[in-house]
């Protein structure tokens, strides 16, 4: 699906599609980040990014079903210089889920991840880790890995096209509150993309109703995080349950 000249807005779609094919929903936008874009990046309405020749890009996606949720993701690469950040971000994830299991601390998993990825001269970066999914001890690991040169952490970039439900009042128009109410009711507080608020209203009504929900604290959004000093990003991640003798990879083929 992932190709040079594709759009970016159509691997969204097609994606999400495929969860709701099988019985599951998104349980966040399907992320596209091409090159030093680490996270967040969702197709806006209308987009028109595709993906270039020569780029890492970044496919990240989770999926719920009643309510559970998984999260996984896998870094394409067009350009051979780059494939060493693809190769020390699986081997950092592989060796991080052989390290996972019951009394093992969190710190020591970093340890696994950082030595992993310096040992091909390369830098992960620093504030981006993996997470815990509420559903007892599930855990979403996710190795980032950049160049030796790069800074090595990420910073909110100008654009958001993510957003989360935060509280039901505030919302000052009719149009506003209508689209929250949309929001509450078929999202609740998962992540959601403005475009899929086009099933359901004119864009330019949702475009002015986020702005106002925005700004009056209805709805938060999720900034694009870009790494700071423009260079390329690679990522890889699975969704693991800790068992008594270690974890199983819920995310594996």
């Amino acid at each position: 699906m992932v190709k040079p000249g594709v759009q970016a807005l159509r691997i969204c779609d097609e994606l999400e599609q495929k969860m709701r094919d099988q019985g599951g929903k998104p349980a966040f936008p399907v992320n596209v980040g091409i090159n030093e874009v680490a996270a967040h990046y969702t197709s806006p309405p209308g987009d028109i990014l595709t993906i270039p020749a020569g780029c890492l890009a970044k496919i990240d996606f989770g999926v719920q079903v009643d309510g559970y949720v998984t999260d996984t993701s896998v870094t394409v690469c067009f350009e051979p210089r780059l494939e060493p950040l693809v190769q020390a971000a699986d081997e950092a994830l592989g060796n991080a889920i052989r390290a996972f299991r019951p009394g093992v601390k969190l710190s020591e998993i970093g340890r696994v991840v950082q030595s992993t990825i310096q040992k091909y001269g390369l830098r992960p970066i620093s504030n981006l880790t993996g997470h815990k999914i509420e559903e007892g001890e599930v855990y979403a690991i996710e190795p980032f890995t950049t160049l030796a040169k790069a800074a090595g952490a990420v910073v909110n970039g100008s654009s958001a096209y993510i957003y989360r439900y935060v509280k039901p009042k505030g919302a000052t128009s009719e149009d506003s509150k209508k689209v929250l109410a949309y929001i509450q009711s078929n999202f609740s507080t998962l992540p959601f993309a403005s475009r899929w608020l086009d099933k359901e209203f004119e864009r330019e009504t949702a475009k002015k109703a986020l702005y106002d929900l925005i700004k009056h604290k209805c709805i938060s959004a999720y900034p694009v995080l870009v790494e700071q000093t423009g260079n390329p990003v690679a990522q890889s991640e699975h969704t693991v349950l800790v068992n008594r003798d270690g974890c199983t990879i819920l995310t594996g083929r």
